[in-house]
């Protein structure tokens, strides 16, 4: 009996994060929506764009590569930094969110950059990029609708 709890309460905690309520409404004033994925508004003297995948893309629950490129806020050119922080986490009810290990490496252009990370269930998943540079600080919030 004691080994069947951890069990049950695992399943119970995945029953209730994948059902979606059928009152639950998104907010949609400062964000821009896309089919996969959505961006909240950024701060800071650059910015963090995803390149990948697109908005046409389904992301896939497993093994994910996420691709964005760090411009100067001002010329729009790309920047190289130093340390690129990135968070990747699932929301869970009456829980503390889910989290997912995040590899960032340099990409062949300068400025892009690419994080490979597992999105380990379907639903919604949140990647947090942030600039911790010296020189350079901005920070970005995507959501993905991982199928």
């Amino acid at each position: 009996m004691i080994k069947l709890l951890p069990l049950l309460l695992t399943l119970s905690f995945l029953t209730i994060a994948c059902s979606t309520p059928e009152n639950q409404t998104e907010a949609t004033s400062s964000t821009t929506t896309t089919n996969s994925s959505q961006q909240q508004p950024q701060e800071g003297n650059v910015k963090i764009n995803l390149v990948s995948p697109s908005s046409q893309e389904t992301v896939k629950m497993g093994n994910a590569q996420l691709v964005v490129e760090v411009l100067d806020s001002q010329t729009q050119k790309p920047v190289a930094v130093k340390d690129l922080d990135i968070k990747v986490s699932m929301p869970m009810e009456g829980d503390e969110p889910m989290t997912s290990m995040a590899k960032v490496e340099p990409d062949s252009q300068p400025g892009r950059y690419k994080i490979k990370t597992n999105f380990g269930m379907q639903g919604k998943w949140d990647v947090v990029a942030q600039v911790k540079d010296s020189q350079h600080q901005g920070q970005a919030s995507y959501s993905f609708n991982v199928q």
